[in-house]
Formats: C-alpha cells, sequence, structure tokens
C-alpha cells in the first residue's frame, strides 16, 4: 500500500517461487527493485534470490534489492535500515518528497499486478489501475458483508489474488481488521483444532473458509471445544460447491451464514448467494446473484447469447476489469473483446431472475464421442453417496469415443477395501444414471481412489495434472 500512495507499480511472485523464476519476471518485465523475504524462515532461499538477481547483467534493471528479515550481503538493503530508527517520523525532506510523489499518481496509473492461477495455461500478470482496485474492495465489502468492524481470518497468501482483494485491500479500503495466518496450516497439515483456536482466541466474526476447510470442519468433532460465538459469516468459492457440503456445514455451524462467491483475477467476487440453515433448501440453490454493477450474458460456440436455462460461456463487462495482461497485448487480445466484454472460460446457466449457476471451466469439458459433458454434472451426484468423501470426474483418452469418464474419489474412511468400496459406487451408478438421447450415460467408466488431488499453485485443482496421474494409472497413454 505504500507502493501505491507513491505510484509504485508492485507486481506480486506466487508464494515459494524458486530464485530462477523471480529473476526470470523482474528481467521480463523490467522491474527497477525487488523486495525479498525468507522463504519457511530460511535465509537460504532469500540469499538465493539475490544472487539470482545480481546475476541477471548485462540486462539487469533492478536498482534496489530490500531483504525484509535477513542480511543479504553487498548491494542490498535492509527494510529496518529504509525505515530509519523512528519508523514513525519522517524528516522535512522525506515528507516534502512522498508529498510530491503522491501528487503526481493518477487513478488511472497501474498499482498491481497479480499472477493468474494457471489453470489455462501459462501464470499471466493481471494488471490493476488505482480506480479499479479501490472499486473492487468496496464490491468485495458489499458483497462478503465485511464493514469497520469486521475480523477476517483469510488464510491466502497476500500474493494470491484472496489474498489481495479479500484481505489486504479492504484493509485499506473499508478499515475491516485482517486476521492472517500460514496457509500451511489449513491446507497440508489439515489442522483445524489451530484454525478454530485462532477463530476463537481473535473473536473473529469472518472467515475465508476454502472447499478443503469446510470439509475439515464438517469432519471435526472437537467443535464444541472452542467458542465460536463471534463467528457469523463464512465466504467460500473456488469451485463449484456441492449442496450436500453446504448443508453439513451449516448443520454443524448452525450460527453462521455461509457466502458462497464466485470472481476471477480479471474480475473480483461478481456474484454471491448467502445461505443459512433456514434457506438451504430452498429452491434456485447454487444460482448466485450478479453484483449491481456488472454486465453479464451467456453466450455460444457462435458467440452469440443463448436462450435463458441453457448453458454457455459467461462474458463480463464492468468498469472494475483489470486493464489486461501485462505486457501480453495477444492474450488481452483473446480474453476481452472489443467492447471489453471479458471472457470468463467458465460455463455458467442464467435463469429467469438472471442469476447465475456455475457448471465448471470451458477448458474442463469432456469430450464424449459428439457430446460435450461438463465434469460437474456427475460430480453433483456423485457426491452423494455415503462412500465418498470428494470426487472430481476427468476425461481420460479413449480410441473410439475420443474420452471417457473417469472418476477419481477420496473415500470416507470404513471397514471394507477400497475395491469394494469403489464396485460398490460403480454398481450404484449403472443404476442411477440414465441413457442419453446417444445412449449413453454419464456413469462413469473408470474409478479410482486418491488420497489427495493435485492442485496449482493458488490451491485450486489441477484438473490437468489430475487426468494425467488418471491416464497414467489406467495405462492410457
Amino acid at each position: 500500500m505504500a507502493c501505491a500512495r507513491i505510484g509504485v507499480f508492485a507486481l506480486f511472485m506466487k508464494y515459494g517461487a524458486s530464485p530462477e523464476e523471480v529473476s526470470l519476471m523482474a528481467s521480463k518485465y523490467k522491474c527497477a527493485a525487488i523486495i525479498v523475504q525468507t522463504y519457511e524462515g530460511k535465509e537460504s532461499y532469500g540469499r538465493s534470490v539475490v544472487n539470482a538477481c545480481q546475476r541477471m547483467e548485462p540486462d539487469r534493471n533492478v536498482r534496489l534489492i530490500v531483504c525484509v528479515d535477513f542480511d543479504g550481503g553487498p548491494k542490498t538493503s535492509q527494510y529496518r535500515a529504509l525505515l530509519g530508527s523512528d519508523p514513525q517520523y519522517l524528516s522535512e525532506s522525506d515528507e516534502s518528497a512522498v508529498r510530491a510523489a503522491q501528487a503526481q499518481v493518477q487513478m488511472e496509473d497501474p498499482m498491481v499486478g497479480t499472477l493468474t492461477s494457471g489453470t489455462t495455461g501459462e501464470p499471466k500478470v493481471v494488471s490493476a489501475n488505482h480506480f479499479q482496485s479501490i472499486l473492487r474492495a468496496f464490491c468485495v465489502g458489499e458483497r462478503c458483508l465485511i464493514n469497520t468492524e469486521s475480523r477476517y481470518l483469510n488464510e491466502r497468501p497476500f500474493s494470491w489474488v484472496g489474498g489481495l482483494l479479500l484481505g489486504v485491500l479492504p484493509v485499506s479500503v473499508v478499515g475491516i481488521t485482517l486476521v492472517s495466518m500460514d496457509p500451511e496450516i489449513s491446507v497440508k497439515k489439515a489442522d483445524t483444532q489451530l484454525v478454530m483456536k485462532i477463530l476463537q482466541d481473535e473473536r473473529c466474526t469472518h472467515f475465508l473458509a476454502m472447499p478443503y476447510m469446510m470439509h475439515d470442519f464438517i469432519h471435526c468433532d472437537v467443535a464444541h471445544h472452542f467458542d465460536l460465538s463471534n463467528l457469523k459469516y463464512a465466504f467460500t468459492g473456488g469451485q463449484p460447491i456441492m449442496k450436500e457440503m453446504v448443508e453439513n456445514f451449516l448443520k454443524k455451524h448452525p450460527q453462521m451464514q455461509l457466502l458462497q462467491g464466485y470472481g476471477s483475477s480479471e474480475n473480483t467476487s461478481v456474484s454471491t448467494q448467502t445461505r443459512t440453515t433456514d434457506t438451504i433448501n430452498d429452491p434456485g440453490f447454487g444460482y448466485l446473484e450478479l453484483a449491481p454493477d456488472f454486465e453479464a450474458k451467456i453466450v455460444g460456440e457462435d458467440d452469440r447469447i443463448v436462450a435463458r436455462g441453457v448453458m454457455g460461456e459467461l462474458w463480463l463487462r464492468s468498469a472494475m476489469h483489470v486493464t489486461g495482461y501485462l505486457d501480453n497485448p495477444e492474450a488481452t487480445a483473446r480474453a476481452f473483446t472489443p467492447l471489453r466484454w471479458f471472457k470468463t472460460g467458465d460455463m455458467m446457466v442464467m435463469d429467469e431472475q438472471g442469476h447465475i449457476r456455475p457448471v465448471g471451466r470451458v477448458a474442463d469439458s469432456i469430450k464424449r464421442a459428439t457430446v460435450l459433458i461438463q465434469p460437474a454434472e456427475i460430480e453433483n451426484v456423485l457426491v452423494r453417496h455415503s462412500k465418498v468423501s470428494e470426487v472430481f470426474v476427468v476425461g481420460v483418452p479413449d480410441e473410439r469415443l475420443y474420452e471417457e469418464l473417469c472418476a477419481c474419489i477420496k473415500l470416507n474412511a470404513g471397514d471394507t477395501s477400497e475395491e469394494a468400496d469403489l464396485q460398490e459406487i460403480e454398481l450404484w451408478c449403472g443404476e442411477i444414471f440414465l441413457p442419453g438421447p446417444d445412449g449413453l450415460t454419464l456413469a462413469p467408466r473408470y474409478f479410482l481412489s486418491f488420497k489427495d488431488f493435485p492442485k496449482t499453485t493458488t490451491g485450486k485443482l489441477n484438473r490437468r495434472e489430475l487426468a494425467a496421474e488418471a491416464t497414467k494409472i489406467l495405462g492410457l497413454n
């Protein structure tokens, strides 16, 4: 935020980026300064980044390397030294310099760059200006029901769009109190008790409950040991949420309202739906209400609007749209039309009220024979089986039909073997899925058991890697 005040464009690297990745990004985008900190407390990582960036000659643009929590050696600066002996004090000359720099900043100047998740290929840098960033923060405040009284736990790294748009920016623009923690606690370690203790001790009113955290909260047997009476709102998103998961989560925590949101790096929290124990069975579950500042349309393969209730790709338009992808006019032209419609790449259905229901990604579609199949259609059914904890359906190669359906399942613990559980689920699918016009059903041909699923750098499911793993296990390479 200090950089933003004086007109410095801040480009966030992904958490844990290698020293080579940092130096390549710095060179590619002609960065003038780099701020480095240790990774998992290891000073060796920070020094490796410094060394990699100092080896960038003769193309080096970097004039300043700031080491946050370690001594980087010659030709580097330390954060504390830059602050001075009294961080609250600015000399008259320093204050004049800051005010002069602030006076030059325009709302249309670029402010921040974040990396996309990489689900559609190599991550791109999304560039937002000051005007867009402030609008997005206000939109998040309105859609996520946060204000100056909110104490909000968000375990997303600040360098991710979820940590920036749902954390750092609302601190400055909306005035929330942000509670942060190492995401390893909730993701890798799945230490639900520690998460609940943080929520209790910090008296949090809101928290970001990613789907994996919802899963852990549902299966936590000691939740009653913690005082979560201050916790009123849970915000989730990142992937389609099954009704069964929402129902089980709210049964376990009836004092909360669950806000399901949809957004992207290029937009913000575009649409939301709020559910409580009293409204879980209301008609329209899964249909999200658009924020008032967005225009939306659902288009078919010919880029023309389809009828209400027909699945197609969601296009959006808003003043909150980012400027585009940094130094990547080709990708910007592919994603934005000349009239500034953004092609989300997300498959949606719009109802008569103009609410939208996420179905899946265009890139996730499975082409079996002549039919495009959305995995969520099958996943929403499979998750109802008592033996299924989590499930994702991917396409695997088929010589005759081009692709076949493979269910990748995380099983609930039980007394029977994995093989017996998968056979039971396969037989159940044979009964519950009815044939379509081509005589084929949506019952998967293959069923595989997984202990965990591959993730992207931002914690989302990596379907392409999962499909590759399934293909390898089945010997279909």
